[in-house]
């Protein structure tokens, strides 16, 4: 399956339905008149429009009415009041909707929308250039073909990986959704540290980027655990090992822990919200 055939229409222009707007065009699974897109903000429709001459609406119904899968790009809290404009609008109950909104359930969505054919993705930043991964989850009622367009969609982003629990969506949220900050946040660290030394911002930034880079590149391509490559350079008495003392004497690993479960906490939280409404 080279491309699709039919139109995606895509609710929230934000910055993961720019991107999959974006990707689906570069990976050329859709032409540009094959893609909707809905936003209240018409700068940031008309900023589409320019870049990649999509279709671009300030009216939920016309990108409705145009397309045969939907995908939701909202904010979770703002998905109930939507979802009852959407509804009049849905008229083929059969219609795949994909959302990528953060902790809010497939049964929740199909309550709401009185669809059931849904799927729920968690995509994350990397997919801006295809390297991000995308964990995701279908209602029962989808077919083998449906999720045939799923992978494709998805796979403009990069790697997608179904899971057999959707619980496990909310999990990844928090290691994958929110993992690239945490990434982020680490590079900046270190690179403050390196500056700390004396070196100058521009080195400290190559040397910080290529060696976490080249780090992964190295896993991935040996696929040998970062636990045993870590014990490989960790020569005992040195400065690696030096450094190591460190990061295990103010518990490194229980404040990482303590950090993903505060995102993966929050992801809760947010569907007892959701349901409270």
């Amino acid at each position: 399956m080279k491309n699709l055939k039919f139109c995606v229409g895509i609710i929230g222009a934000g910055v993961m339905g720019s991107i999959l707007a974006q990707r689906l065009i570069v990976t050329n699974i859709l032409r540009s008149s094959q893609i909707f897109i809905y936003d209240r903000n018409l700068e940031k429709l008309k900023k589409l429009r320019e870049n990649y001459k999509i279709n671009i609406s300030l009216d939920k119904k016309e990108v409705i009415k145009n397309s045969e899968i939907l995908v939701l790009a909202v904010k979770p809290q703002d998905f109930r009041n939507l979802a009852e404009e959407l509804k009049k609008y849905l008229i083929k109950k059969s219609s795949l909707i994909i959302s990528i909104m953060a902790g809010v359930d497939i049964k929740y969505i199909q309550a709401l929308l009185g669809v059931q054919t849904i799927v729920r993705a968690m995509p994350n930043l990397p997919a801006q250039i295809g390297c991000g991964v995308s964990v995701w989850k279908s209602a029962k009622e989808i077919s083998a073909d449906q999720k045939k367009y799923v992978r494709k969609i998805l796979q403009s982003l990069g790697k997608e990986i179904e899971v057999e629990k959707e619980g496990d969506i909310d999990k990844a949220t928090a290691v994958s959704g929110s993992g690239p900050a945490y990434v982020f946040l680490f590079q900046e660290l270190f690179q403050e540290a390196a500056v700390s030394l004396g070196l100058t911002k521009k080195l400290a930034r190559e040397l910080v980027m290529t060696t976490i880079s080249g780090a992964v590149s190295l896993e991935r391509q040996t696929d040998i655990e970062s636990k045993i490559l870590r014990a490989g350079v960790t020569s005992k008495g040195g400065t690696t090992a030096s450094a190591i003392k460190i990061f295990t004497e103010q518990k490194f690993d229980e404040i990482f822990k303590q950090a993903v479960k505060a995102a993966f906490d929050k992801t809760q939280e947010l569907k007892k919200s959701l349901r409270r409404c």
